[in-house]
């Protein structure tokens, strides 16, 4: 099979042209449903009120129903005794000839007479017929979503059935060879299908109705086969994976087959080699398998198709921000990029996340997504860019932005901060980039382990820093290796060996400790196989490891125990907080001590290993003095 070529990329506003196109020349019918039922779907008809509410004259308090005229005279200075009179509660119907409710509390009682010292005006306290719903009125027009409210209304207008636009069925096929479906089948090579969950769910969530196929293999006949089957049932049919330039990449062939492509191409990034076609009525999208892709191009595509199904408007809540560090992006592509928020100092900052088209987990900890504009080269540090948000700004408000080491503790804060509704928000660059987040005021904490002249963390003086320095934990820097140790690695001077070495990237605290302790040991970073190989974090390191594309690598105690690796102990280091003075005091900063502090946070640490818990939380000045 030929690789695909695609056609030319199209912008985005000839693509609402084509889903404008697409979309009007479907119409759903309607089913009758039962109001009670009916939260979230979208009315077909406008829907009128069979009844009055209320459809009698009703007390609106409990007291005694009376005629106004004969309340006419009473004031304070003259009391009015009250013969006539009905006792009513609220809700009751107001007896005929009378046209005026006063309330239990303005009725003075002596000697079990009635007596009062207001007079009442005509319908004082009664609820005339229609006044919440009127027969004949409509509650609601068509092609309305029906909320809580609207419910309500309905049933008190009379009404229990109502005509809702049809459900749009969407098929979803996920296909691939590497495709599996249950964890315990996973092996090298394959791929558990988390894409058809997240849009199957989704797609559920916008009012729609989701049908997953098993997974199909990259066989030309078999796809063929099941795109016919499930477009019998389906108005949408989404074909996971498939759409790009790969060698056994049907989806494109296929449609042309057995209907038309409209769309192989869209400028956007990532998402870039989506399909749009359609066989017969069915409107088919092919998205791309990896999940950021898959996101972005069900976004754009696939919920501007749904929504217009649905008669409904996309919703998209937009805030401005100050961008945190500058961000390159080609000319070539519309790029949505994943982003962090957090109040600092009263602005609202944003930090770009990783932006691999395969990091699911980048989008799990957005807040939300910036749109760099095609023609555009990126934006400048310190910008002031639209966010599109994932989160409300009530969540964004209650987040402490941390950027800085990385430390699984960090997650374990986040964990115990969000019982109190507060959450820690995490962004990894290594001690240095932290250092820089701190001064140029884009963080509220930043975790650091920076050695120098063998001195920890001495950083605020020395790049007038308006931040404190708060302690963290010692914990067990070292060499990870596979369990068994099979390269008979001892120390650090071992690394120089046979070996393959996976390093972490510059300015990160595990990279300075590992040059130090190369340099004081006279071992060229060049003889190590390796060195130059970065990665991120202490998990990606220790997965490299296990997954054998490394035999080693430097890294913590606690994520190589996590991992099922063997350990080297090289050096004990200081894993502090710096955090932003403005703050202290603040709530979430008191939340976050608390937990520093707390018997059950330490009592975790020590369950994972590799962690000493001394003056956890303890405010320790600008500077601390401990040595090595």
């Amino acid at each position: 099979m030929k690789r695909n070529i695609y056609l030319n990329s199209i912008d985005l506003d000839e693509l609402k042209t084509v889903i404008d196109d697409l979309v009007s020349i479907r119409e759903f019918s309607f089913e009758e449903i039962n109001i009670s039922e009916s939260l979230g779907r979208i009315t077909y008809e406008e829907v009128i009120a069979r009844l009055s509410s209320p459809f009698y004259n009703a007390s609106a308090m409990d007291g005694i129903a009376v005629k106004s005229k004969d309340t006419l005279l009473a004031s304070e200075t003259n009391m009015v005794k009250i013969n006539d009179y009905v006792e009513v509660n609220t809700g009751n119907p107001i007896p005929d000839n009378y046209d005026a409710v006063i309330m239990i509390e303005d009725i003075i009682d002596i000697d079990g007479e009635v007596n009062i010292i207001k007079s009442a005006s005509s319908f004082q306290h009664i609820r005339p017929i229609g006044e919440d719903v009127v027969e004949g009125e409509m509650i609601i027009p068509r092609n309305h979503k029906i909320r809580p409210v609207d419910i309500s209304a309905m049933i008190a207008g009379g009404l229990t059935k109502i005509n809702v636009i049809k459900k749009p069925v969407v098929s979803i096929m996920p296909t691939g060879s590497e495709i599996i479906n249950d964890a315990k089948e996973i092996e090298v090579g394959k791929i558990i299908d988390s894409n058809s969950h997240f849009l199957a769910n989704t797609i559920r969530e916008l009012g729609c109705e989701a049908l997953v196929n098993p997974v199909v293999k990259d066989n030309y006949e078999e796809l063929k086969n099941n795109i016919l089957k499930m477009c019998e049932k389906s108005d949408l049919l989404i074909i996971g994976a498939g759409s790009s330039a790969g060698t056994k990449d049907y989806s494109k062939a296929i449609v042309e087959d057995l209907g038309e492509v409209l769309i192989h191409g869209i400028s956007i990034k990532p998402g870039k080699p989506t399909i749009i076609g359609r066989i017969g009525d069915v409107i088919v999208v092919g998205l791309p398998g990896y999940p950021v892709s898959t996101f972005i191009s069900f976004e754009v595509v696939v919920k501007e198709i749904l929504m217009k199904f649905l008669k409904q408007a996309s919703s998209v809540n937009t805030v401005k921000a100050i961008l945190s560090k500058k961000v390159y992006s080609s000319l070539k592509h519309h790029e949505y990029v994943r982003v962090k928020l957090g109040y600092v100092n009263g602005d609202l900052v944003c930090t770009p996340l990783n932006r691999g088209a395969g990091v699911t987990m980048s989008l799990v900890k957005a807040d939300g997504i910036m749109v760099i504009p095609k023609d555009y080269e990126g934006f400048e540090r310190g910008e002031i860019v639209d966010i599109k948000l994932f989160k409300t700004l009530n969540e964004v408000n209650n987040t402490l932005v941390s950027i800085g080491s990385h430390d699984i503790l960090v997650d374990y804060i986040d964990d115990f901060m969000s019982r109190d509704k507060f959450r820690l928000s995490s962004t990894h660059v290594g001690s240095f980039g932290g250092v820089l987040a701190i001064k140029n005021n884009e963080c509220h904490i930043a975790p650091i382990h920076i050695l120098k002249e063998g001195i920890y963390n001495d950083v605020i003086s020395k790049y007038e820093l308006d931040a404190v320095l708060v302690r963290g934990v010692l914990r067990n820097q070292g060499i990870m290796v596979k369990k068994g140790n099979p390269k008979n690695i001892n120390s650090i001077n071992d690394l120089a060996n046979d070996i393959k070495f996976v390093n972490r990237q510059r300015g990160s605290g595990t990279r300075i400790l590992l040059d130090h302790l190369l340099s004081e040991k006279g071992i060229d970073p060049k003889s190590i196989d390796g060195y130059s190989y970065e990665l991120t974090t202490h998990m990606t390191i220790a997965s490299a490891i296990a997954d054998g594309k490394a035999d080693a690598g430097m890294g913590i105690e606690s994520v190589a125990h996590m991992k099922g690796l063997d350990f080297i102990k090289v050096a004990e280091e200081k894993y502090d907080f710096l955090v932003k003075k403005s703050i202290l005091g603040s709530k979430i900063f008191s939340k976050f001590i608390e937990v520093l502090r707390s018997e059950e946070f330490s009592n975790k640490l020590i369950k994972i290993g590799g962690y000493i818990v001394k003056d956890t939380g303890k405010i320790v000045g600008e500077v601390d003095e401990g040595q090595v």
